[in-house]
């Protein structure tokens, strides 16, 4: 009859305090670390991004499959919007609007930020000195202005009128503070008239306290500063991801 395998011992535990100690410290945390897998929040987007990656250094399409053309059906797939293309492409709108109407010299489109772009345009094209009345150079301008203002993802629109330091003698007011106020007001209304909310638009009269270095032609002028929605995964998820069609991945046509 043949002898069974005599199975071997199990392993000792340490007796060594220590070795006991370290091991136990171990054990517990591997517990740990597969406690926070376990509650762990995989971001969708992030992922694939990473799945495209792979995708790119390991890819299996056949050589000379076409990308552009295919009998298959099309393959969906998310395109995020980037975050600074609202702001770079309200700025270069405005800009060209500035051309076609001939005022590039008298009004500039400034990016502040990756979120912020201000037009800047002065006095002469947009009021008679003192006056708070708007030009109908400056109506016409603000015509062309307010459809790129509408956009909703410009959440604030703030406007200032600013004034030099001298008094302003014979506008009717007592002090530029008011005359600025008065004429940042006259902007407010006219874009209201065309179509913009109340509530996204700040009127501020700022006086003669700051002046454009250098240019003191600019210290009279109105500056509208846009502040756009800043671009995080939580816009994302709300919706600022498009869907696209993708073409399908045709097998390549054989040459023989």
């Amino acid at each position: 009859m043949a002898k069974r395998d005599k199975k071997p011992d199990p392993l000792p535990f340490p007796t060594d305090p220590g070795a006991a100690l370290f091991l136990e410290l171990m054990m517990q945390m591997l517990a740990f670390f597969i406690l926070l897998t376990s509650y762990a929040v995989i971001v969708d987007d992030k992922r694939i991004a990473a799945l495209g990656s792979l995708a790119g250094t390991f890819n299996p399409m056949p050589r000379g499959a076409n990308l552009s053309k295919g009998d298959g059906p099309a393959l969906p797939t998310r395109d995020i919007v980037d975050g600074t293309s609202a702001p770079k492409r309200t700025a270069k709108e405005l800009t060209d609007v500035a051309k076609d109407l001939g005022m590039q010299d008298s009004m500039q489109v400034l990016p502040l930020d990756q979120n912020t772009v201000r037009v800047r345009f002065s006095e002469h094209i947009a009021f008679t000195a003192g006056k708070v009345t708007l030009s109908d150079t400056a109506l016409a301008l603000l015509d062309k202005l307010a459809e790129s203002f509408k956009r909703p993802e410009v959440v604030e629109i703030q406007i200032e009128g600013h004034t030099d330091d001298l008094p302003a003698r014979g506008s009717g007011y007592a002090s530029n503070w008011e005359l600025s106020a008065a004429r940042s007001m006259s902007v407010f209304h006219a874009l209201e008239e065309r179509g913009i909310a109340n509530s996204r638009m700040i009127a501020a009269g700022m006086g003669d306290k700051h002046p454009v270095a250098g240019h003191p032609e600019l210290s009279r002028r109105v500056d509208i500063t846009l502040k756009f929605r800043p671009v995080t995964d939580e816009n994302i998820e709300r919706g600022q991801i498009r869907q696209l069609q993708r073409p399908a991945i045709s097998s390549p046509k054989s040459s023989f």
